[in-house]
Parts: structure tokens; C-alpha cells; sequence
């Protein structure tokens, strides 16, 4: 029997040391068959300044083709997501996606023009990232390159998303609309929780292990 393949992608500023990741690391090592890989885009913070959104869709190339990974199945977390179904639908050799409270396109309306300006000017702007618990510069390359992904892509494989009602830093409004632009591979699963979903592990763990492992 081939071994499933599990890749976390985590969000925007985050780790895959994050609680969602390590959640899944634990209950996926007790699965027979499966190998799970959590994916740290920025694993320091000079990582991190560099990011954009095609490295972390090419960093996810570099590790399947490095480890050699079949019968892929992607967990994807926030901006995570999006890579996810970028990947996707660019490479193929995935399955199904799980996505906690996607990132379906890239947000331009965080910030107004002035602010992009000075972004632009500066040539980096500090962001608070979750993992090193502090403020890391990160440049303008990341806004440059994130217009390129401003249109949702249809779902390339079978997808279920978990939204929060109370998420308000990616509104559940673009996983509605996703889903009912695709219901015949879209599964929008609604919950009362917010963007980090931290409060939902075992009915993630319940559509990772019934959905996924499938």
C-alpha cells in the first residue's frame, strides 16, 4: 500500500510549530501509512523578510520533489491556503485540501494607498510575526508579487474548508462565495469560532483523518 503524504502549510507569519501544526504532527504519527511534513516557509526572520507568495508555492515544489512525495494531501492554514491551491493547480500530484479559514486571493484593501506608498518607498515595512514573537521588516516584494494572486482559482481537487463565523481577519463571506461557486467540490464547513480556530482541533482532526485519509 502507497503512504499518504500530509503537508501543513501554515499562514502568514506563522510556523508549522504553530498549535494547529503540532496538533496534527501528534495524531498523524499514530497513523499507519501516512507521513506528515510541516513546512516552515520562514523558518528565520531573514526567511521571512523575503517572502512572497511564488517562493512559498516554489519552496512547496522543492520539498515534494526533494522527498520524493506521492499521494499528496494538503492542510492548508490562512495564507497557507492559498499556496495550497495555487500549487495545485499549477504542479498537480495532490488529491484533496483541507483549508482552515482560507485565504482565497490576495487582499489589497488592508491598507490604503498612502501606506502602500510608503511601504514602497522604504522598501520594507516591520510585521509582527507570530513565531518569533516580535516585529520583522518584510519588503515590498511581498505586496509586488501577492497582486498576482488578487482572482480566486476554481478548486483543482476536492476541498473542504473550515471557516469560523467570528473570523475577522479573513472574513467567512470569501469561503461562502467559494463554495457556492463550486458546490460540487467545495465543502464549507461553518463554526462558531474565530480566525485561529484553535477552539475547533477535534473537528479538524475528525475532517483531517474522515476527509484527507480517505
Amino acid at each position: 500500500m502507497q503512504r499518504k503524504s500530509i503537508l501543513f502549510l501554515h499562514g502568514f507569519a506563522s510556523s508549522s510549530q504553530g498549535i494547529k501544526g503540532r496538533f496534527l504532527r501528534d495524531r498523524f504519527a499514530a497513523v499507519a501509512q501516512v507521513d506528515f511534513h510541516g513546512l516552515d516557509f520562514n523558518p528565520t526572520p531573514r526567511d521571512f523578510e523575503y517572502t512572497t507568495i511564488t517562493g512559498m508555492i516554489n519552496r512547496l515544489r522543492q520539498v515534494v520533489l526533494e522527498r520524493d512525495l506521492k499521494d499528496v494531501r494538503l492542510v492548508g492554514s490562512s495564507l497557507g491556503s492559498l499556496v495550497g491551491l495555487h500549487y495545485a493547480h499549477r504542479f498537480g500530484e495532490v488529491v484533496k485540501m483541507l483549508l482552515l479559514a482560507p485565504v482565497l486571493r490576495y487582499p489589497v484593501g488592508e491598507w490604503n494607498g498612502e501606506q502602500y506608498r510608503r511601504w514602497q518607498e522604504a522598501g520594507t515595512a516591520p510585521t509582527f510575526h507570530h513565531a518569533f514573537e516580535t516585529d520583522v521588516p518584510l519588503r515590498y516584494d511581498f505586496h509586488a508579487d501577492g497582486l498576482r494572486y488578487q482572482t480566486p482559482i476554481p478548486p483543482p481537487v476536492p476541498t473542504v474548508i473550515v471557516h469560523g463565523q467570528e473570523d475577522e481577519v479573513v472574513p467567512i463571506a470569501g469561503s461562502r462565495e467559494y463554495a457556492d461557486a463550486f458546490p460540487d467540490r467545495v465543502e464549507l464547513i461553518e463554526v462558531d469560532s474565530d480566525h485561529r480556530l484553535n477552539d475547533q482541533l477535534s473537528l479538524i482532526w475528525e475532517r483531517a483523518r474522515g476527509f484527507l485519509l480517505s
